[in-house]
């Protein structure tokens, strides 16, 4: 007795059942997104923790009915299932109770014996020590075979209904309360008239019984049984592999994600498939998050399309992909927090050239210079390409880290001035990443790690620890709202919509990658259009392939009510000159009050507003040594560098050239006023190797009668630089026939020829 006692007492093992389950992924609701097939083949959810009331009343109803006052065994239905055994001369019936068919799956459903028998019932009493009558219930609901290979409620109903559980009706409650019982012989598809016949007399008992109306069973027997077995949803295919990749296999997964949401983000993708296919653009992904929450909305990898040929199964949201123009916004805030720019403060424009690389306008065309806030909105390359040279490549890329750009592995000198154009990659999730976090910065003063799962610990930062001041991102945000593309077919014209939104586009090189991510106080929408092989195709622009669907998704959200609040803590009011952008200096003829980033106080003055002296008739400009000091008139122009000036001119009819020097003032200035010292006109150069292996530079040379002088250096006629005080560049020109082009601030010209031979050995 002992010895039966201690093997009572530890008879049952800790976990009854150790099977592999199926991968389940739920939306925020519990509706299910999607689903994996578990190791031995079997649709077999993880276990449930509670049975549908409908369902727990069928299943008790049909299998044991004083389910709730056994003990795990029923002497009563034991002596009917020997009576009915004995009468038959075979088993007919077993008289186990649900507690005793736990047992036995428990135990793979060894062969029907009464040494077996014996053994669940001892088993079945064991069970009801440990376990509550719904505890019992619920295990029996999540491990009963349901036919085919469907193990398991939650599986059943999916697979048989296309529905959760708690949303059947009586009829299907019924249908899966008779499936236990004999799974191989009769479930949806097989032997449909005793599967009809099985639901119909446990319909009638539960009518005669009392538990359902005479209208329920009515409605209830009219129903039509399921034919087969409907597939699973695949909402988030996408996301299912990227959690399984990260351990959750065989879990039930409950995301943040919104099945209706999710199902509008997949329609619209596909709506853009179908016009953008035309083209051989055949992939995309969507990515939408909650604000306030950091909670991933929607989740969209790829398009659907029904071959393998285009890739469809490749998570576009996790594959690195290049920027183009997607983070020049980032690198605008960084300015502002700098201190190195004021919002509308004009920056270069013209042809430029940095040591070998030679950025390009989208459009060909220069304004010579630009406010930045247009050169953000507009997308200008050139601009963007000066503001990353003076802020610093190694500083930029340090910030993006921080951001959460983990693609950004490499060295800043990898990256080059390129970095701001599409020189680097990132990932659809992690750009998504980076706009939700600023949002929340500027609308809570903190930010909050990106949510996939409900559940997830988030992380909260203080606001000393903020990515970016707040009134930068403000201002940054301001900047975005404008963006347009007037150079491309006005396309973004009908771009309308309802609320203010602050958006942006990028295109990568070779037109293999186009982006566009919009930002309102509740929502970001991310978008990215491709192929997944990287070919690039005509027309695949952010403006064109992705900005529409980027609309069209914030089209299926709530409007937002509001703008983000103006944070006027981070604000101040500061005189700029209307014409620079600048800081106003005491020179600028009109200034207006403008609210700017406190950061920006430090950003220098406006350069541009100079005293000009003219003769008395005031068509020439003279100086002391050709004019009398009493003779002069003394006036405040807006004046232009003369490398800058003739492409502005352009652009802005009412900009006004500054007259010509006085013919004897002319003569003493530009006379011997400068020269290049080296290379010689006609010189013939060698560029040197390092000892690394690397091409050398050559130091070019240039002197001025007024070391204090700007000089502006052209190659080829394209900018690539501008020195005072010391006049020296380091470059290192391709090989080849050149010309070298000096510009000064009086608008003194000299150009001289050279040529770059073979690399010296």
């Amino acid at each position: 007795m002992i010895l039966f006692l201690i093997w009572y007492a530890q008879c049952l093992p800790n976990q009854l059942f150790t099977d592999s389950t199926s991968t389940v992924l739920l939306d925020r609701d519990g509706e299910l997104l999607g689903a994996r097939i578990a190791d031995d083949g079997q649709w077999r959810f993880p276990e449930t923790k509670t049975v549908p009331p409908k369902i727990a009343t069928c299943m008790i109803a049909f299998e044991d009915r004083n389910f709730y006052s056994h003990i795990g065994i029923s002497l009563k239905g034991i002596g009917r299932a020997i009576v009915q055994n004995s009468k038959s001369s075979k088993i007919v019936s077993g008289g186990s109770t649900i507690t005793m068919q736990l047992a036995r799956i428990m135990r793979k459903n060894p062969a029907r014996t009464y040494r077996e028998k014996v053994l669940e019932m001892l088993l079945a009493t064991r069970m009801e020590l440990r376990y509550s009558k719904q505890e019992i219930l619920a295990l029996y609901a999540s491990h009963a075979p349901f036919g085919n290979n469907v193990v398991g409620l939650d599986a059943a109903s999916w697979r048989f209904f296309g529905r959760n559980s708690t949303q059947l009706s009586w009829a299907e409650s019924a249908t899966l309360a008779v499936l236990p019982n004999a799974p191989g012989l009769i479930y949806p598809g097989n032997n449909h008239d005793q599967l009809l016949k099985k639901r119909n007399r446990l319909l009638t008992y539960l009518f005669s019984s009392g538990k359902i109306d005479r209208t329920s069973y009515q409605l209830a027997v009219s129903e039509p049984l399921p034919d087969k077995p409907i597939p699973l949803p695949q909402l988030a295919p996408h996301l299912l592999d990227q959690l399984l990749l990260k351990g959750h296999k065989g879990k039930l997964i409950h995301s943040t994600l919104r099945k209706a949401l999710q199902e509008k983000a997949i329609h619209q993708l596909q709506l853009h498939h179908q016009i953008l296919s035309d083209n051989r653009i055949m992939n995309g992904a969507v990515m939408i998050t909650d604000v306030n929450t950091g909670e991933v909305l929607a989740y969209v990898g790829n398009t659907q399309t029904h071959d393998d040929e285009h890739a469809r199964d490749v998570n576009c949201i996790v594959a690195p992909r290049s920027t183009g123009s997607i983070l020049k916004p980032l690198l605008y805030a960084k300015c502002l927090e700098n201190g190195q720019l004021t919002p509308a403060m004009l920056i270069t424009d013209i042809p430029s050239q940095f040591g070998s690389f030679a950025p390009k306008n989208y459009t060909g065309q220069f304004d010579g210079v630009v406010p930045a806030n247009q050169a953000l909105s507009r997308s200008l390359n050139i601009p963007m390409v000066h503001l990353i040279s003076k802020y610093g490549v190694s500083k930029f890329r340090d910030d993006l880290r921080k951001y959460g750009l983990t693609t950004i592995r490499k060295p800043a000198r990898h990256y080059g001035l390129s970095l701001i154009l599409g020189g680097a990659e990132a990932t659809l999730f992690d750009l998504n990443r980076v706009y939700t976090q600023l949002a929340q910065e500027l609308k809570k003063g903190q930010r909050q790690e990106i949510q996939l799962m409900k559940g997830e610990s988030v992380r909260s930062f203080e606001k000393k620890q903020l990515l970016t001041n707040r009134g930068c991102i403000y201002s940054t945000f301001e900047a975005m709202v404008e963006v347009n593309r007037p150079d491309e077919d006005n396309n973004w014209k009908l771009f309308t919509s309802s609320q203010k939104i602050a958006w942006k586009t990028g295109t990568s090189f070779g037109f293999r990658d186009a982006w566009a991510i919009g930002v309102t106080p509740d929502y970001v929408v991310s978008v990215w259009i491709g192929n997944a092989d990287g070919e690039g195709r005509p027309g695949l622009t952010g403006v064109k392939a992705a900005a529409p669907l980027m609309f069209d998704l914030f089209r299926q959200l709530p409007t937002a009510d509001n703008w983000f609040h103006c944070p006027k803590t981070e604000l101040i009011n500061a005189s700029i000159c209307r014409e620079s952008g600048h800081i106003a200096s005491e020179l600028c003829t009109e200034v207006w009050q403008k609210q700017i980033p406190k950061t920006c106080e430090i950003a220098p003055n406006c350069p541009y507003h100079q005293r000009v002296h003219l003769d008395q008739t005031g068509k020439f400009r003279v100086d002391s040594e050709c004019e009398s000091v009493y003779t002069m008139q003394h006036v405040t122009r807006f004046v232009l560098p003369p490398v800058i000036e003739r492409y502005y001119a352009i652009n802005h009819p009412n900009y006004h050239l500054l007259p010509d020097y006085k013919p004897a003032c002319l003569s003493k200035i530009t006379d011997g006023a400068m020269h290049v010292v080296y290379p010689k006109s006609g010189s013939k150069i060698y560029v040197p190797v390092e000892i690394d292996g690397s091409t050398g530079q050559v130091i070019f040379e240039a002197g001025h009668r007024n070391p204090a002088t700007h000089i502006y250096w052209h190659l080829d006629d394209y900018f690539i630089g501008e020195t005072t005080e010391i006049h020296q560049l380091s470059l290192n020109p391709p090989g080849g026939s050149h010309t070298l082009k000096l510009i000064d601030q009086n608008g003194v010209e000299i150009s001289i020829q050279f040529e770059i031979l073979n690399t010296k050995k």
